[in-house]
This record gives structure tokens, sequence and C-alpha cells, in this order.
């Protein structure tokens, strides 16, 4: 029991995990050790007591930083960013960059959530509406011989609870069948179906394109050669799209096949994405070629998204309003029928 609560006290939120790789970043940028930035931390208290003295423990120990951060709830592409950080050296510039992609994300869903909540609440509104004119108003109306219950507005509001049972039970079937189905398939064959999902595939090439060229732009700006890259990828510490590709990448390269001549046979990639390591490799810059290609499909990723959700507030109104229509439809129709015959 105790271990179990020990760690649950170390878990972090979304807004504790930004304020520690910040406090990270700005404590290496001023001289400060890892070790000696936890410390710091603890001393502060502006992460909680529990949290510092488990990393502290941890590297005492002898074990990695990015190891015990996969204790405390950050994303795998953190924990693999920080990880190719302490190979490459690079690991103030690392947290920078993930503090500001942490923010536009946080912010992102704040607005994604500001969008949607008004529609959403709308919508269950009227689903609640829906239901009471179906229970209360139409028993009455009928009764009075007002409306024919042959009708066709009547025979909507009528089964329009099972309609909106066989719409929520559809969209949580598929949501189930996409997670087994993922869950039987390799990281690989899992990201090659995601790609090729509509709209949703345009995101995951770019954030992969911008997420891979970035690291790999940082070792090799390092010199190291692409051998060792691929051998880093493979002993990432979990079980990663990233170790998958580097097995892959390996096997096909000992059969003559370049690195940049793999890629595009990878669709949860950009198609540009090896042009830009051809031609980084002849003209012998490709570490710096491949870090901007990467903010390049950083902004157009961000892009994308803001747009995306740009558009779901107005389409989700716009069901809202054809759901209205039906309604006053469904339900003044027929009455307006049966006064002109009784008149």
């Amino acid at each position: 029991m105790k271990r179990l609560k020990k760690k649950k006290s170390t878990k972090l939120s979304s807004q504790q995990q930004q304020l520690f790789i910040q406090l990270l970043a700005d404590l290496l940028s001023n001289g400060f050790t890892i070790q000696e930035s936890l410390v710091f931390m603890r001393k502060s208290r502006s992460i909680s007591e529990a949290t510092i003295d488990y990393l502290i423990h941890i590297m005492e120990r002898g074990d990695s930083l990015h190891g015990g951060l996969a204790q405390l709830g950050f994303k795998t592409s953190i924990i693999t960013q920080i990880e190719f950080a302490q190979t490459h050296g690079d690991i103030t510039g690392t947290l920078k960059k993930i503090k500001q992609h942490m923010k536009i994300v946080d912010r992102q869903q704040q607005n994604f959530y500001k969008v949607i909540s008004y529609p959403v609440l709308l919508l269950l509104f009227l689903t609640v509406v829906l239901i009471s004119i179906r229970q209360v108003l139409l028993p009455q109306l009928m009764t009075n011989g007002t409306i024919q219950a042959d009708n066709i507005g009547i025979k909507f509001i009528q089964q329009s609870p099972y309609y909106i049972l066989a719409i929520m039970f559809g969209l949580t079937s598929v949501i189930l069948l996409m997670r087994w189905y993922l869950s039987k398939r390799t990281f690989i064959q899992g990201a090659e179906f995601v790609s090729k999902i509509p709209l949703v595939g345009k995101l995951y090439r770019e954030y992969n394109s911008a997420f891979f060229a970035l690291e790999w732009g940082k070792l090799f700006s390092q010199g190291l050669e692409i051998k060792m890259i691929i051998q880093l990828m493979q002993g990432a510490d979990q079980q990663s799209l990233m170790s998958e590709l580097a097995e892959m990448i390996e096997e096909r390269s000992m059969l003559g096949h370049t690195f940049y001549e793999q890629l595009p046979r990878f669709t949860f990639f950009s198609p540009e994405l090896s042009l830009i390591i051809q031609q980084g490799q002849v003209k012998g810059n490709l570490g710096k070629e491949l870090i901007l290609y990467s903010e390049l499909c950083w902004q157009r990723f961000f892009k994308r998204m803001e747009k995306i959700i740009q558009w779901i507030q107005p389409i989700i109104f716009l069901v809202v309003a054809l759901l209205v229509v039906s309604i006053y439809a469904a339900m003044l129709l027929p009455i307006y029928g049966g006064m002109e015959e009784f008149l």
C-alpha cells in the first residue's frame, strides 16, 4: 500500500510538468547540473517534495533522468527527446523546445474546449428537450387528436432516443475497434494506419516528420554517423515507433539501401523528408537542414491544428441548427395539418 501511495504522489499534472521543464531548463542554462537543479527545486518547494526526492533517489543509484520522468506521467515523446538530448548534449535547448511546445499544445487544448463547450451544451439541451417532448407533450396531443401517430415527423420524435443511442454506440464501437486493431499491430503498422486517416493523417505525418527531423538533426550536428544514430534509436528504454523504425532501417541497410532511400516507404513521414536528407548529405550540412525543416514542420502542424479547431465550432453549430429545424418541423407541421383538417 505504501508503494502505491508513493507512486501516486509523484505523478505530475500537465501544468506541473510544464513548470518542472521550465525550471530545469532555466537552471541548466544558468550553470546548474541536473542534480543541483533538483536540489534547488526541493529547497524552493516549487515542485512537490515527494517528486523531487524520487528523482534524486533514482539518479543517486545510477539511473537516468528520462527513466524517472516516465513514472511522473510525462509522455513518451518528451522522454525520448530528453534521452536523445543527454546523448547529443543539447539538453537545455531541448528542454526549452519542449516547454515551448507544451505551452502551445496547452493553449490549443484550452481553445478547443472553449470552441466545443457551448455547442455541446446546446446538443445536450436539445436532446433533453427532444426526449421531454416525446415523453410529455406528444402523448397529450395524440390523446386530443391534434396529431396522428403515423406522421413522419411524429415518428422521428418518437424514435429520436434510439437514433441518439445508435449514434453514441456507433462512435464508441469505432473508437474501441480502432484501439483493439492498433493493439494487435506493431508500432510501424499502427503509424501507417493512422497516417492514412483523413485530416488526422496529415497532422500525424507533420508531427512525426518534425519530431524525427529535430532529433536526427541534433545528432548529425554533433558529428554522429547514421550507424550510431540507429544504435541510439534501438537503445531507447521503451518499446516505441523509434526503436522499431531503427530495427527496420538497419535490416534494409544491410541489403544495400541507403538511409534516405528507405524513408519514402514509410507513409507516416512527409515525402520531402527524404529529399532534405539527400540534399543535406550532398551539401555536408545535414544537421542544420534537418533542424530548420523540423521548425517548418512544427509551424505547419500547429497552423493545421488551429484551422481544424476553427472549423469545428461552425460545423457543430450547423448540426445544432439542423436539429432545431428538424424538431420544429416534426412538431409543428403535423399540428398545422391537423388544424387545417379541423377547420
